[in-house]
């Protein structure tokens, strides 16, 4: 008899046991239907890369808005580069590139701006790019396969009052250490110096002219020619820097353009 109590006994405190880790059961099968339910689902879609430096960015076309154009479905290439790439798409070249690795430049032409982008397509049944003809792009640009886009860090430079420029891109200019030994921070920076970017394809007489550098952000700031020869580009920085100091309004963060005044008689 005293067994049988025993047993019964028993059982009731498993029961007891069992109805206690039943809530804690529950809530953990609940938080990790949660955690589950809510990881991003990775597009299985096709995609093209986008390189910046050492950085790859992933976009994937199910995910994007499409456009019809010249009959075909298509994304906007200026909607491929949003902010989490960079918020300055302005100063930025864009090398399009076929998976058979062929690009614009490989043909002595520029690489694509963002004005190009901004009027670009990409057509999603041949992964072929194509532009506004208001543009009068030549047919080099309209590369075929699209596999990726890289974003090449430029410099523009015109003259006052011309609407067309041309630029440099940084990777291909002739570096140099920032000379200052005695600041620790600037010191030995590598830099381009900034009247690298006036060579003779713009003028033959640099000291004709006043040197107006303009920040992405619309800050402005005028140099002579002698001045500007002092002056550099600091990669690390994306500053531009004087040699000596000329103080912090020669210090233009972001450098767009260069432009070009002719010196008053």
């Amino acid at each position: 008899m005293t067994n049988i109590i025993e047993k019964k006994n028993s059982r009731s405190v498993q029961k007891i046991r069992l109805v206690g880790i039943e809530p804690f059961i529950l809530i953990f099968l609940f938080l990790f239907c949660i955690c589950v339910c809510s990881r991003p689902i990775q597009p299985k879609s096709d995609s093209i890369t986008l390189e910046l430096g050492e950085m790859n960015f992933i976009r994937y076309f199910d995910v994007m808005d499409k456009v019809v154009f010249e009959g075909a479905e298509a994304i906007r290439l200026a909607d491929l580069v949003d902010s989490a790439i960079t918020d300055y798409p302005s100063i930025y070249a864009y090398r399009i590139i076929g998976s058979d690795g062929f690009y614009a430049a490989k043909k002595g032409s520029p690489d694509n701006v963002w004005e190009h982008m901004q009027n670009g397509y990409l057509k999603l049944d041949t992964r072929k790019v194509a532009f506004e003809p208001s543009l009068g792009l030549e047919g080099r640009y309209y590369v075929k396969d699209v596999v990726s886009i890289e974003l090449l860090r430029k410099i523009d430079t015109r003259f006052k009052d011309e609407e067309t420029f041309r630029f440099f891109l940084v990777t291909d200019m002739k570096t140099a250490t920032y000379p200052d030994s005695t600041d620790v921070f600037f010191g030995g920076r590598i830099g381009v110096k900034l009247s690298d970017f006036i060579d003779t394809s713009l003028t033959y007489q640099p000291e004709g002219y006043t040197y107006t550098l303009h920040s992405v952000e619309g800050e402005t700031k005028t140099f002579s020619w002698a001045e500007i020869q002092t002056g550099w580009w600091l990669f690390s920085l994306d500053l531009t820097k004087f040699y000596p100091d000329r103080g912090a309004d020669s210090k233009i963060s972001r450098l767009q353009a260069i432009e070009l005044t002719p010196v008053s008689k």
